[in-house]
């Protein structure tokens, strides 16, 4: 994980920065909330981003904050593009 890319949250843990505002967006998303977006740091990232899963709670909590509908019963290929 690029250092340039963190803040400190706790003495051993991190958090991508931007995602310590009301409304979050990672540093590492690259692309436009609502039309399409990836992950600059794909490789590199955190467990805790490995740990998402497109449909799942943490991802519809997110895609929620920008008033985007929830990924419901969606083809694997699709749910990976929208969340």
């Amino acid at each position: 994980m690029p250092a340039l890319l963190t803040i400190p949250i706790h003495s051993i843990y991190v958090a991508m920065r931007g995602t310590d505002h009301q409304l979050s967006h990672c540093i590492a998303l690259i692309g436009k909330v609502g039309e399409q977006v990836s992950c600059g740091i794909y490789e590199q990232r955190s467990s805790s981003c490995k740990e998402v899963m497109a449909g799942d709670e943490q991802c519809n909590k997110a895609r929620r904050a920008y008033n985007l509908s929830p990924i419901i019963n969606q083809p694997k290929e699709a749910a990976e593009i929208l969340c």
